[in-house]
């Protein structure tokens, strides 16, 4: 599932846990501002940690976005793409 700023892949892993991956694209130049948006992206995950379904391998990918987006913008864009993806409730 694909957004402005993140794209979502699940895959079931037939266990009890959910486990996620963070990557950026190549893009995003910098590695400061990469870090940035994986620390804010973290940060998301665990607020909202205790909503994902178990038994799945989730690899979030960040767009490079033009101007930095803020915690709030991608916190929007994470629940949306777990939303339709079914891994939150």
């Amino acid at each position: 599932v694909h957004g402005p700023l993140l794209s979502i892949g699940t895959l079931p892993n037939g266990g009890p846990t959910t486990r996620i991956g963070i990557r950026t694209k190549r893009g995003l130049k910098g590695a400061v501002v990469r870090n940035r948006l994986k620390r804010q992206l973290r940060a998301v995950i665990a607020q909202h940690g205790r909503r994902f379904r178990s038994g799945a391998d989730v690899v979030i990918v960040i767009h490079p976005p033009a101007p930095r987006p803020s915690t709030a913008e991608l916190e929007r864009e994470l629940l949306r793409l777990c939303q339709h993806n079914r891994l939150i409730s």
